[in-house]
Protein backbone atom coordinates (compact mmCIF):
# COMPACT_ATOMS: atom_id res chain seq x y z
CA UNK A 1 0.00 0.00 0.00
CA UNK A 2 1.28 3.48 -0.80
CA UNK A 3 2.61 5.69 1.95
CA UNK A 4 0.11 8.35 3.00
CA UNK A 5 2.49 11.26 3.14
CA UNK A 6 1.19 13.67 0.50
CA UNK A 7 -0.09 17.17 1.25
CA UNK A 8 -3.72 16.08 1.08
CA UNK A 9 -5.17 13.16 3.06
CA UNK A 10 -6.16 10.21 0.88
CA UNK A 11 -9.57 8.61 0.69
CA UNK A 12 -11.48 6.22 -1.56
CA UNK A 13 -15.14 7.03 -2.20
CA UNK A 14 -17.63 4.52 -3.62
CA UNK A 15 -21.06 5.91 -4.45
CA UNK A 16 -24.08 5.36 -6.65
CA UNK A 17 -27.79 4.68 -6.54
CA UNK A 18 -29.22 2.11 -4.18
CA UNK A 19 -28.80 -1.57 -5.18
CA UNK A 20 -25.73 -1.01 -7.37
CA UNK A 21 -23.46 -3.08 -5.13
CA UNK A 22 -21.55 -0.26 -3.40
CA UNK A 23 -21.38 -1.92 0.01
CA UNK A 24 -20.16 -5.26 -1.34
CA UNK A 25 -17.38 -3.60 -3.33
CA UNK A 26 -16.32 -1.44 -0.37
CA UNK A 27 -16.23 -4.46 1.93
CA UNK A 28 -14.06 -6.54 -0.40
CA UNK A 29 -11.72 -3.60 -1.00
CA UNK A 30 -11.46 -2.87 2.73
CA UNK A 31 -10.45 -6.48 3.38
CA UNK A 32 -7.82 -6.27 0.66
CA UNK A 33 -6.41 -2.95 1.89
CA UNK A 34 -6.78 -3.72 5.60
CA UNK A 35 -8.66 -0.49 6.20
CA UNK A 36 -11.94 0.83 7.62
CA UNK A 37 -15.25 1.84 6.08
CA UNK A 38 -17.02 5.16 6.65
CA UNK A 39 -20.72 4.73 5.95
CA UNK A 40 -22.31 7.69 4.16
CA UNK A 41 -25.86 6.41 4.53
CA UNK A 42 -28.34 8.43 6.59
CA UNK A 43 -30.35 5.33 7.65
CA UNK A 44 -27.57 2.99 8.79
CA UNK A 45 -26.93 5.16 11.83
CA UNK A 46 -30.06 3.83 13.60
CA UNK A 47 -29.84 0.93 16.03
CA UNK A 48 -31.98 -2.16 15.34
CA UNK A 49 -33.11 -0.93 11.92
CA UNK A 50 -31.35 -3.72 10.07
CA UNK A 51 -33.37 -5.48 7.38
CA UNK A 52 -35.06 -2.46 5.82
CA UNK A 53 -31.75 -0.60 5.58
CA UNK A 54 -29.75 -3.52 4.12
CA UNK A 55 -27.29 -3.01 6.96
CA UNK A 56 -23.93 -4.83 6.81
CA UNK A 57 -24.03 -8.10 8.72
CA UNK A 58 -22.56 -8.57 12.18
CA UNK A 59 -19.85 -10.77 10.65
CA UNK A 60 -18.94 -8.10 8.07
CA UNK A 61 -18.71 -5.50 10.82
CA UNK A 62 -16.57 -7.85 12.88
CA UNK A 63 -14.08 -8.28 10.07
CA UNK A 64 -14.08 -4.65 8.90
CA UNK A 65 -14.69 -1.63 11.11
CA UNK A 66 -17.76 0.28 9.86
CA UNK A 67 -18.18 3.82 11.16
CA UNK A 68 -21.62 5.45 11.53
CA UNK A 69 -23.52 2.17 11.79
CA UNK A 70 -25.76 1.58 14.84
CA UNK A 71 -24.80 4.80 16.61
CA UNK A 72 -28.18 6.49 17.22
CA UNK A 73 -31.55 5.86 18.79
CA UNK A 74 -34.50 6.05 16.37
CA UNK A 75 -35.61 9.52 17.47
CA UNK A 76 -32.19 11.15 17.19
CA UNK A 77 -30.95 13.43 14.41
CA UNK A 78 -27.57 13.06 12.68
CA UNK A 79 -26.90 16.16 10.63
CA UNK A 80 -24.66 16.49 7.61
CA UNK A 81 -22.40 18.73 9.70
CA UNK A 82 -22.12 15.97 12.33
CA UNK A 83 -21.17 13.47 9.65
CA UNK A 84 -18.62 15.77 8.07
CA UNK A 85 -16.83 16.67 11.29
CA UNK A 86 -16.62 13.12 12.58
CA UNK A 87 -15.68 11.61 9.22
CA UNK A 88 -12.87 14.13 8.74
CA UNK A 89 -11.43 13.12 12.11
CA UNK A 90 -11.54 9.42 11.17
CA UNK A 91 -9.88 10.06 7.81
CA UNK A 92 -7.09 12.06 9.43
CA UNK A 93 -6.49 9.35 12.04
CA UNK A 94 -6.33 6.56 9.48
CA UNK A 95 -4.06 8.53 7.17
CA UNK A 96 -1.65 9.13 10.04
CA UNK A 97 -1.57 5.35 10.44
CA UNK A 98 -0.84 5.06 6.68
CA UNK A 99 -4.24 3.59 5.89
CA UNK A 100 -6.66 4.89 3.27
CA UNK A 101 -10.30 4.78 4.46
CA UNK A 102 -13.21 3.92 2.20
CA UNK A 103 -16.29 6.16 2.23
CA UNK A 104 -19.32 4.35 0.84
CA UNK A 105 -22.97 5.27 0.54
CA UNK A 106 -25.77 6.89 -1.36
CA UNK A 107 -26.46 10.00 0.70
CA UNK A 108 -25.05 12.50 -1.74
CA UNK A 109 -25.10 15.52 0.58
CA UNK A 110 -22.96 13.69 3.15
CA UNK A 111 -20.35 12.81 0.54
CA UNK A 112 -20.28 16.25 -1.09
CA UNK A 113 -20.00 18.03 2.26
CA UNK A 114 -17.08 15.79 3.19
CA UNK A 115 -14.92 15.81 0.08
CA UNK A 116 -15.85 19.25 -1.26
CA UNK A 117 -15.20 20.90 2.09
CA UNK A 118 -18.53 22.51 3.01
CA UNK A 119 -18.19 25.12 5.78
CA UNK A 120 -21.33 25.29 7.91
CA UNK A 121 -22.42 28.39 9.79
CA UNK A 122 -25.41 26.85 11.54
CA UNK A 123 -27.45 23.67 11.67
CA UNK A 124 -30.92 23.77 13.19
CA UNK A 125 -32.14 21.47 15.97
CA UNK A 126 -33.96 19.37 13.37
CA UNK A 127 -30.72 18.74 11.50
CA UNK A 128 -31.51 21.07 8.60
CA UNK A 129 -28.79 23.37 7.35
CA UNK A 130 -29.81 26.93 8.13
CA UNK A 131 -26.83 28.65 6.57
CA UNK A 132 -23.60 27.54 4.92
CA UNK A 133 -20.60 29.17 3.35
CA UNK A 134 -19.36 28.47 -0.17
CA UNK A 135 -17.49 25.16 -0.26
CA UNK A 136 -13.76 24.80 -0.79
CA UNK A 137 -14.52 23.03 -4.08
CA UNK A 138 -16.61 25.92 -5.41
CA UNK A 139 -13.92 28.42 -4.45
CA UNK A 140 -10.92 26.52 -5.82
CA UNK A 141 -12.18 23.76 -8.13
CA UNK A 142 -10.36 21.21 -5.98
CA UNK A 143 -11.53 18.57 -3.51
CA UNK A 144 -10.05 18.80 -0.03
CA UNK A 145 -8.82 15.19 -0.29
CA UNK A 146 -6.65 13.24 -2.67
CA UNK A 147 -9.75 11.21 -3.50
CA UNK A 148 -10.51 8.36 -5.86
CA UNK A 149 -14.26 8.86 -6.36
CA UNK A 150 -15.79 5.75 -7.93
CA UNK A 151 -19.39 5.70 -9.09
CA UNK A 152 -21.28 2.48 -9.80
CA UNK A 153 -24.02 2.51 -12.40
CA UNK A 154 -26.45 0.11 -14.07
CA UNK A 155 -28.91 0.45 -16.91
CA UNK A 156 -32.38 1.26 -15.65
CA UNK A 157 -33.95 -2.12 -16.37
CA UNK A 158 -31.29 -4.02 -14.43
CA UNK A 159 -31.32 -1.52 -11.56
CA UNK A 160 -35.08 -1.78 -11.19
CA UNK A 161 -34.89 -5.57 -11.31
CA UNK A 162 -32.40 -5.53 -8.44
CA UNK A 163 -34.51 -3.09 -6.44
CA UNK A 164 -37.62 -5.23 -6.87
CA UNK A 165 -35.75 -8.40 -5.93
CA UNK A 166 -34.14 -6.79 -2.89
CA UNK A 167 -37.48 -5.50 -1.64
CA UNK A 168 -39.00 -8.98 -1.77
CA UNK A 169 -35.91 -10.40 -0.08
CA UNK A 170 -36.35 -7.97 2.83
CA UNK A 171 -39.79 -9.40 3.51
CA UNK A 172 -38.46 -12.94 3.20
CA UNK A 173 -35.84 -12.04 5.84
CA UNK A 174 -38.50 -10.77 8.23
CA UNK A 175 -39.05 -7.03 7.72
CA UNK A 176 -42.59 -7.23 9.10
CA UNK A 177 -41.38 -8.92 12.28
CA UNK A 178 -38.57 -6.37 12.59
CA UNK A 179 -41.07 -3.50 12.52
CA UNK A 180 -43.26 -5.27 15.08
CA UNK A 181 -40.25 -5.70 17.39
CA UNK A 182 -39.33 -2.05 17.02
CA UNK A 183 -42.84 -0.96 17.95
CA UNK A 184 -43.02 -3.33 20.91
CA UNK A 185 -39.66 -2.02 22.17
CA UNK A 186 -41.09 1.49 22.40
CA UNK A 187 -40.03 3.01 19.09
CA UNK A 188 -42.53 5.68 18.09
CA UNK A 189 -43.98 5.43 14.60
CA UNK A 190 -43.19 9.12 14.10
CA UNK A 191 -39.52 8.77 15.02
CA UNK A 192 -37.03 9.83 12.37
CA UNK A 193 -35.93 6.28 11.60
CA UNK A 194 -39.49 5.05 11.07
CA UNK A 195 -39.94 7.58 8.26
CA UNK A 196 -37.45 5.73 6.05
CA UNK A 197 -38.50 3.87 2.91
CA UNK A 198 -39.63 0.37 3.83
CA UNK A 199 -40.55 1.19 7.40
CA UNK A 200 -43.36 3.68 6.88
CA UNK A 201 -44.97 1.44 4.25
CA UNK A 202 -44.72 -1.62 6.52
CA UNK A 203 -46.44 0.37 9.27
CA UNK A 204 -49.29 1.04 6.85
CA UNK A 205 -49.46 -2.70 6.11
CA UNK A 206 -49.69 -3.46 9.83
CA UNK A 207 -52.47 -0.88 10.08
CA UNK A 208 -54.40 -2.83 7.42
CA UNK A 209 -54.16 -0.08 4.83
CA UNK A 210 -52.48 -2.28 2.19
CA UNK A 211 -52.10 -5.95 1.39
CA UNK A 212 -48.65 -7.49 1.60
CA UNK A 213 -48.26 -7.53 -2.20
CA UNK A 214 -49.37 -3.89 -2.40
CA UNK A 215 -46.86 -2.99 0.32
CA UNK A 216 -44.00 -4.70 -1.49
CA UNK A 217 -44.89 -2.91 -4.70
CA UNK A 218 -45.17 0.46 -2.94
CA UNK A 219 -41.74 0.05 -1.35
CA UNK A 220 -40.24 -0.99 -4.69
CA UNK A 221 -41.81 2.03 -6.36
CA UNK A 222 -40.58 4.43 -3.66
CA UNK A 223 -37.08 2.92 -3.85
CA UNK A 224 -37.00 3.26 -7.63
CA UNK A 225 -37.93 6.94 -7.31
CA UNK A 226 -35.24 7.38 -4.66
CA UNK A 227 -32.67 5.81 -7.00
CA UNK A 228 -33.63 8.33 -9.69
CA UNK A 229 -33.14 11.20 -7.24
CA UNK A 230 -29.75 9.81 -6.25
CA UNK A 231 -28.66 9.55 -9.87
CA UNK A 232 -29.75 13.13 -10.53
CA UNK A 233 -27.76 14.31 -7.51
CA UNK A 234 -24.59 12.45 -8.46
CA UNK A 235 -24.66 13.69 -12.05
CA UNK A 236 -23.70 17.16 -10.86
CA UNK A 237 -20.53 15.81 -9.22
CA UNK A 238 -18.30 16.05 -12.28
CA UNK A 239 -15.26 14.40 -10.68
CA UNK A 240 -16.87 10.94 -10.34
CA UNK A 241 -15.18 8.12 -12.25
CA UNK A 242 -18.15 6.00 -13.36
CA UNK A 243 -18.04 2.20 -13.76
CA UNK A 244 -20.69 -0.35 -14.60
CA UNK A 245 -21.57 -2.36 -11.51
CA UNK A 246 -20.66 -6.05 -11.44
CA UNK A 247 -23.31 -8.60 -12.36
CA UNK A 248 -25.12 -10.41 -9.55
Amino acid sequence: MRSVAASKPKVIVILGATATGKSALAYELALELDTEIISADSMLVYKNFDIGTAKPSVEERRRVKHHFVDILEPDQIFSVADFQAQAMSIIDRLNRAERIPIVVGGTGLYIQALIEGYAFNAVGADGRIEKSLVSHYKRTGELIYDAAVIGLTLDRQELYRRINARTRAMFDKGLVDEVKRLLSSGVNRNDQAMLGIGYKETLEYLDGRRTLDETIEEISRATRHYAKRQSTWFRRMKYIDWHRAAED
